[in-house]
């Protein structure tokens, strides 16, 4: 049997009591409680794991993918960004707005990727063209200083499927760049 008590329309002080049937176990759950540690689960799970570089190679999630999902592309020639974010989208489980977004900033630090086409300017504004109009490969610093299929530590992707670098082995502390 369920009840629910109200204290307050608004659901300032709303809980919850179950009865299991067997004796008279019950739980009560303060619901504005709960929705505020989800909240706080939620945001820091945010900032934490995909906001914030990590301190081992200076690359947010989102970055790390774009570079190996392009490591694994490399043939020396240019490829469509599309593409590219269509390949990271194997590792990265947020859409491809976010790919795109995160790989034009990448791309125009002008570090880790070469770029062709109209990448925009951050200084300015100017947003760049679009997926399917730009193309980008690694950079030669980025193959000689970011990878080493050695010395990575791998890890399964969010559905299993595929392998995803736990952190690149970088030679030079990206987070300075």
């Amino acid at each position: 049997m369920d009840e629910l008590d109200d204290k307050d329309i608004l659901g300032e002080d709303v809980s919850a009591s179950q009865d299991s049937g067997a004796g008279e176990q019950h739980k009560t759950i303060h619901l504005s409680g709960m929705y505020e540690s989800w909240f706080l689960d939620y945001a820091s799970y945010v900032i934490l794991e995909r906001a914030v570089p990590d301190i081992k190679d200076g690359l947010k999630p989102v970055q790390r993918r774009i570079l190996h999902a392009m490591k694994n592309l490399d043939d020396g020639r240019y490829n469509k960004v599309a593409n590219i974010i269509g390949h990271t989208m194997q590792f990265h489980p947020h859409g491809d707005a976010s790919i795109g977004d995160a790989l034009v900033q990448l791309g125009q630090k002008e570090l880790l990727i070469d770029m062709q086409g109209n990448w925009g300017n951050s200084l300015t504004g100017d947003r760049a063209a679009a997926p399917r109009y730009i193309e980008a490969r690694l950079s030669k610093f980025a193959n000689e200083v970011v990878f080493n299929p050695k010395t990575t530590e791998w890890k399964s992707s969010y559905d299993g499927r595929n392998k995803e670098p736990v952190a690149l082995p970088v030679k030079f502390p990206l987070l300075l760049a």
